[in-house]
């Protein structure tokens, strides 16, 4: 078995990685979905709670799907910082 932490797009950074390797963890599930990008409803740096388009409002760029390069550099510096990216979680609901 495998302790990981699920990390959303805001939360890809140092700090959260020292608290998930602090925590035990050795794995991070990345949530590259950005349902924080806009309205008073997706306040940035916080879950979001709804509004009048949604539970979850807007999400990410439909036009823009992630680069190999993106995922890339997010694997690497994961594991700069200890650990190992395990999964990516969710696409854009644009995308389905």
């Amino acid at each position: 078995m495998k302790l990981g932490l699920g990390l959303y797009r805001h939360m890809l950074d140092e700090e959260h990685y020292a608290f998930a390797v602090q925590a035990g963890c050795t794995h991070v599930i990345a949530h590259l979905v950005d349902y924080f990008r806009q309205g008073e409803a997706n306040p940035a740096q916080n879950q979001p709670t709804g509004g009048k388009v949604g539970a979850w409002g807007y999400a990410g760029d439909p036009g823009r799907l992630w680069t190999a390069t993106e995922l890339i550099a997010l694997r690497q510096q994961i594991e700069a910082a200890g650990l190992k990216l395990e999964a990516i979680e969710n696409l854009a609901p644009a995308h389905w």
